[in-house]
């Protein structure tokens, strides 16, 4: 299991206020989500890119999705944001890929 960011000291290319604003509304649509930034916002030498996001539920919806990313962008303006959604299974070929190298927020 991916540990967290507090646990790992590890950087990513996001304030505080972003991560927090992150968390908070994904527990807001499921208490138990996991979520984990992965691509380039996790890698200290890149600079821009998108913000990439993997949320693990088994009832987060497209509409908490939307209101996630609306949630987001009210706060920090419009951004270009990707946001994947998995049950637990990490078995599509995407996640698969991804989740090894994903930083648990």
């Amino acid at each position: 299991m991916n540990k967290t960011i507090e646990e790992t000291n590890i950087s990513v290319r996001l304030s505080s206020a972003e991560i927090k604003n992150l968390k908070e509304s994904v527990s807001s649509a499921d208490p138990r989500a996991d979520i984990y930034l992965f691509g380039s916002r996790t890698d200290m030498t890149k600079r821009g890119g998108d913000i990439d996001i993997l949320i693990i539920s088994q009832s987060i919806k497209k509409s908490d999705l939307r209101d996630i990313r609306w949630n987001f962008f009210e706060e920090f303006g419009e951004q270009k944001m990707d946001i994947v959604r998995d049950d637990g299974s990490v078995q599509t070929p995407f996640v698969e890929m991804v989740f090894p190298k994903a930083v648990k927020l």
